[in-house]
């Protein structure tokens, strides 16, 4: 399994317990939102076959950031934190392309195992 794979299993998990309007990927190109966009940050092999992925689930909501937009963050949050073992969340804005605007979002950070 690579980093992406595992990506892909994080968003199968997270598929199900997301509201009806939302989707789950992998994939920065088919983020629409309201949707949850997972990726990483760093992986360290620790083990011959196996490491540890620092993942970063990115719950994004249709700007700008106003009561609708914290509402569908806050649906989305709780169904990343029913799916994923995930403590707590920022509160950002992020683009998903250097030209598009900066959109409403909570950003998820957690250490997972992966095999390799």
């Amino acid at each position: 399994m690579s980093a992406y794979a595992g990506a892909l299993a994080l968003v199968e998990k997270l598929t199900p317990a997301l509201p009806a309007d939302a989707t789950a990927t992998a994939d920065p190109r088919s983020a629409t939102p309201p949707c949850v966009l997972v990726s990483h940050t760093a992986l360290a092999y620790d083990a011959m076959c196996s490491g540890s992925v620092e993942w970063e689930i990115v719950a994004l909501a249709p700007g700008p950031f106003n009561a609708d937009a914290w509402q569908t963050l806050d649906d989305l949050a709780a169904a990343v934190h029913a799916a994923l073992d995930v403590a707590r969340y920022q509160v950002v804005a992020y683009r998903l392309a250097l030209d598009h605007p900066p959109l409403p979002a909570y950003l998820f950070t957690f250490t997972g195992g992966v095999d390799l």
